[in-house]
């Protein structure tokens, strides 16, 4: 059984969107998807019980992170990630 990639969270400034990346870097994050700037939230596991902490579809997630390497999504509510 293989380890679990990282999943690292992204928020843009005081906004609700979040990028999802399996980069630390973020570097593969569209910056025109934020006019200002991308700040590191915390990383989670990319596995369907991590992700699913979120309120997003935890397996849309899984697949377009391991299809694209990013997942853009927006949360309204206020996240808290344990910083692992």
């Amino acid at each position: 059984m293989s380890a679990a990639l990282s999943v690292f969270v992204f928020q843009c400034a005081a906004t609700d969107m979040h990028a999802l990346t399996l980069y630390r870097s973020g570097n593969n994050i569209a910056s025109g998807d934020c006019p200002e700037r991308w700040f590191y939230r915390g990383r989670l596991l990319l596995t369907r019980q991590s992700l699913g902490t979120l309120p997003i579809d935890a397996d849309t997630a899984m697949s377009l992170l391991q299809q694209d390497g990013v997942y853009m999504v927006r949360i309204s509510s206020g996240i808290i990630i344990l910083r692992l």
